[in-house]
C-alpha cells in the first residue's frame, strides 16, 4: 500500500454460500495486498434481539454488526466505509431520476446511522467519506447510459481497470431466500409475493424485536 506502513485489513460479506461478492472483493484485495477476510452472514435474523439492544429505534440493515464484531476481534480502532459513492458518481444506473434522489435519503435516514450506531457498540471509530461530499452536483453524474462515466474518467491510471470497469449489481436476489431460511419459520402463516413484501415483514420483525428488546 502507497499510503501507510501499516498492514490494511479489509472485509466483505455474504447472505448466502450461492450469493456473494466474494470473487470481486478477493480480487481487489489481492491487488492491493489486504490482509481480506470473507464473513458470511448467515443466519440473520436469528441475532436481531442482540444487536437491536442497541439500536435507538427498530433497524433492519444490520449486516454491519458482523463486519464491526470482525473488525474489533482484529484489533482495528477505525474503520472506512465506502457508502455513498455510487450515490455521487452515478452507481446507480438501473434506477430512475426520482428514485436516485430517493437513495439519499434513504442512505443518510437509514444507512448512515446504522453504522456509526453499531461501530460504537465496539468502540470503533467509523468513517463514511463519501457521505460529506457536497450533494449539490450529484445529477450531473447520474447517467443511466454512460453510468460511471465521470468516475472512470477520474480514476483511470490510478485503481486498477477491472475495478473502474465493474458494474454496479443492481440489487442482489437474497429477498427470496431469507423468506425461505428464516422468516418463513417466524411467518409461516404468511405469502409474501414480491421483495417488497419480504422487505415489510422483515421491517415488522424488526419492530417487534426492538420493542420488545427495549423494555
Amino acid at each position: 500500500m502507497e499510503k501507510t506502513d501499516e498492514e490494511v485489513y479489509t472485509y466483505t460479506y455474504a447472505f448466502f454460500e450461492d450469493d456473494n461478492e466474494y470473487p470481486e472483493a478477493r480480487q481487489t484485495a489481492e491487488h492491493y495486498g489486504t490482509k481480506h477476510t470473507e464473513i458470511l452472514i448467515e443466519p440473520f435474523v436469528a441475532r436481531f434481539p442482540e444487536i437491536m439492544y442497541y439500536m435507538d429505534r427498530p433497524r433492519f440493515n444490520l449486516q454491519s454488526y458482523w463486519l464491526a464484531e470482525k473488525a474489533k476481534e482484529d484489533g482495528r480502532e477505525t474503520a472506512y466505509v465506502g457508502e455513498g459513492l455510487d450515490e455521487h458518481f452515478g452507481g446507480y444506473w438501473y434506477k430512475t431520476e426520482k428514485n436516485y434522489i430517493e437513495s439519499w435519503i434513504d442512505h443518510f435516514q437509514f444507512i448512515r446511522p446504522t453504522y456509526m450506531a453499531i461501530h460504537k457498540i465496539f468502540g470503533i471509530r467509523c468513517e463514511l467519506p463519501f457521505t460529506y461530499l457536497p450533494m449539490n452536483n450529484t445529477l450531473n453524474y447520474w447517467d443511466p447510459e454512460r453510468e460511471k462515466t465521470y468516475l472512470r474518467w477520474a480514476y483511470k491510471d490510478i485503481i486498477p481497470k477491472f475495478a473502474v470497469e465493474r458494474r454496479k449489481r443492481p440489487g442482489r436476489p437474497t429477498w427470496k431466500t431469507l423468506w425461505e431460511r428464516e422468516l418463513f419459520k417466524i411467518y409461516p402463516y404468511l405469502e409474501p409475493k414480491t421483495d417488497g413484501e419480504i422487505r415489510t415483514i422483515l421491517n415488522r420483525y424488526a419492530t417487534a424485536i426492538w420493542l420488545g428488546v427495549q423494555k
